[in-house]
């Protein structure tokens, strides 16, 4: 899942561009890789909804880990808890964004609950509102979208995931590498990203299950375009 893009503040790094591999020669696709792919996005987007477990690594920045259900049918929606699970930034983000912190999904944006520390500096507010980037993959079925247009798609094998055993495929999109585990109902049970220092490995599990989220109040709520200009504000007065 995608959701992995701004961790608590978005103090995730950017991800940096992988370097190019192998030839000039470019690599025919695996269209029985493809297809399989193509299966696996239908039977996700079908099943609407999955327990997850997630974990983010930026190098040595920060680490952590993160549990719930998501659905999907009809927009994202669902609730995680969110633990710090170290890093240099471990100390100042469990400072402002608590340890256990929730995020909250919901069709428009997701939002995450901060600490009093944090609210004292926004008005009382407690939880950032980040809006979707366009074009994000929200979704096991968005990366198995973004998988069956990489050009470099391909199997590598059959691993095991657990118990179960699953088939192993691997392809490039834009800056990352992903890599899915597709098991025998053809539905996804790992996805690996990686860009730069970035990984983020999603496990799911319990198709179907129940998702959802109760909508901050917006007299409790600031949007993340805020906090960065109320930072870069602060910081100018302290300058």
């Amino acid at each position: 899942m995608a959701y992995v893009r701004r961790q608590v503040l978005g103090l995730a790094a950017a991800c940096a561009l992988l370097a190019a591999c192998g030839g000039s020669r470019d690599r025919a696709r695996d269209h029985q890789a493809v297809e399989a792919l193509r299966t696996a996005q239908a039977k996700v987007a079908a099943a609407g909804s999955a327990h997850v477990e997630a974990t983010m690594d930026t190098g040595d920045r920060l680490a952590s880990h993160s549990a719930g259900a998501l659905s999907w049918s009809d927009g994202v929606e669902g609730t995680l808890t969110v633990r710090i699970t170290g890093g240099e930034l471990a100390a100042s983000t469990r400072k402002l964004g608590g340890d256990p912190s929730q995020t909250r999904f919901l069709p428009d944006a997701y939002y995450t609950r901060m600490t009093d520390v944090f609210a004292a500096g926004q008005r009382g507010r407690h939880w950032i509102r980040y809006p979707y980037d366009a074009g994000s993959d929200l979704t096991p079925a968005d990366t198995l979208k973004a998988l069956v247009a990489a050009q470099d798609v391909r199997r590598v094998g059959v691993e095991a995931v657990g118990a179960t055993r699953a088939s192993h495929y691997r392809g490039t999109s834009g800056s990352q590498r992903i890599d899915v585990w597709i098991d025998a109902r053809h539905l996804m049970v790992r996805r690996v990203q990686r860009a730069g220092d970035f990984t983020s490995t999603v496990h799911y599990r319990d198709y179907g299950t129940p998702a959802a989220a109760e909508r901050p109040a917006a007299h409790d709520t600031v949007d993340f375009a805020d906090v960065t200009q109320n930072a870069s504000r602060d910081a100018s007065k302290s300058g």
